[in-house]
């Protein structure tokens, strides 16, 4: 895998892991989507999925962009979100035991 879409699924699963705390953190999800607008001119409606997902897709919001705002908020960033590793995708066509027979 090249080291560049490596660096880039590892950023995705460090977001997934800081985006989950940041949602337990109690932080308004109108506030999340204010700060997104201002900061990056991302619109998103203030919906928890609706901002993981236009987190997730930028690669301009960092993990380190999450962890500031997780400060913002007076709350510690999780250092074991940083460890995290991408999940492998599936292979495409691969099917379970006994489909197709």
């Amino acid at each position: 895998m090249q080291a560049s879409r490596w660096s880039r699924l590892r950023d995705r699963a460090v977001k997934a892991a800081l985006l989950r705390q940041l949602r337990e953190s109690g932080l308004e999800p109108r506030e999340v989507a204010e700060w997104l607008w201002e900061d990056y001119g991302i619109r998103a409606r203030p919906r928890w999925g609706e901002l993981e997902r236009a987190i997730l897709r930028s690669d301009e919001v960092t993990p380190q962009d999450l962890a500031v705002l997780l400060m913002d908020a007076g709350v510690e960033p999780d250092e074991g979100a940083w460890s995290v590793e991408p999940r492998p995708a599936p292979l495409r066509g691969a099917r379970g035991a006994g489909e197709g027979d």
